[in-house]
């Protein structure tokens, strides 16, 4: 994991910067693209502002050290997306509804595996210590 900024390093704004529009734009696209959906500032700009949101969010619990729960929940966050997707296909009104809370679902998944990870790691480094 050394490709992962260090703890406290402003390379994490950085990260969370350009994640924020990634995922924004990704999400706009299946939105807009694939479900074919009319673009409206006001979906785009809460699209954007959850894009933000869990961006900043994961940015900021990677400064603070938690690499390993960044990682996972972007992990989530890709695979949302992808879920996200696939589920938008052949919509008839319920599936891009159904195919956002898949992506949260994920990208909860997602965050619930990072935080497990980083106290197991938590934990061996404590007993590693004694």
């Amino acid at each position: 994991m050394r490709w992962i900024p260090a703890a406290r390093s402003s390379h994490w704004w950085l990260l969370a910067g350009a994640s924020s529009l990634l995922i924004g734009i990704l999400l706009w696209i299946i939105r807009f693209l694939i479900l074919g959906q009319p673009f409206t500032g006001m979906h785009a700009f809460r699209f954007l502002l959850l894009a933000v949101v869990l961006s900043f969010f994961l940015g900021a619990a990677g400064w603070l050290g938690a690499r390993k729960l960044w990682l996972f929940s972007n992990l989530g966050i890709v695979t949302g997306l992808v879920l996200m997707a696939m589920y938008s296909r052949d919509t008839t009104g319920w599936e891009d509804l159904i195919s956002f809370i898949v992506f949260l679902e994920a990208v909860a998944a997602g965050f619930i595996v990072g935080l497990v990870v980083e106290v197991i790691s938590l934990i061996m480094r404590a007993q590693k210590n004694k």
